[in-house]
């Protein structure tokens, strides 16, 4: 099984003023697309799709963030074209609110990304005897989020569970299911961030 993970917001913490105009974002989500590999080809044939609807150049990724409201609720009405062929398939997301997170967890930007995609991928992954969490490479994780494995297999392994977990750092503009996933992770952020 694989979850393929992005995020929109960022990880500062001025708070006190507004976002995008000398501020951070007040959300972050964290959001990952579970699939078996098998079922990988699905999302690649929706995401085709979508792609050839909005004639949009093929093989160049296309951001969450630069489709309108508009297009984010038509891909998203249309997500039982997968779901009814790919039985493995799941969505899941985490949304933080930034103002409410523990000063403890705000100390170590890597800390607190670890803890909450841990949170968001703990129950997913010890449901499965092995999983492959494929993180794109291009923005916060970089600096941040390479300390998972250890961080994620530590939790894992230290609660007893034998889960064989591969951790794969990809340029997202090779990878389709990250694309996917950074799509809904954008449009889970903006309902949150801008009331979209």
């Amino acid at each position: 099984m694989n979850i393929y993970i992005d995020e929109s917001g960022d990880l500062g913490w001025k708070l006190d003023k507004p976002n995008r105009n000398g501020g951070s974002s007040r959300f972050i989500t964290l959001t990952g697309i579970l699939i078996s590999t098998e079922h990988e080809k699905y999302v690649i044939r929706f995401i085709y799709d979508i792609y050839k609807k909005y004639n949009l150049t093929p093989n160049v990724e296309k951001k969450g963030a630069n489709f309108t409201s508009e297009h984010s609720a038509f891909i998203t009405s249309q997500l039982n074209k997968i779901i009814k062929k790919a039985d493995s398939f799941k969505i899941i997301s985490i949304t933080v609110n930034k103002a409410k997170v523990f000063e403890s967890l705000r100390k170590e930007k890597n800390i607190f990304y670890n803890f909450v995609l841990g949170t968001l991928v703990r129950q997913h992954i010890i449901s499965h005897e092995k999983i492959n969490v494929v993180i794109d490479k291009r923005t916060i994780k970089v600096s941040h989020g390479q300390s998972f494995p250890d961080y994620i297999k530590t939790q894992i392994w230290g609660e007893g569970y034998n889960v064989d977990i591969n951790c794969d750092f990809v340029d997202s503009s090779n990878n389709k299911m990250i694309w996917f996933a950074d799509w809904y992770a954008n449009f889970i952020w903006r309902h949150y961030e801008d009331s979209e």
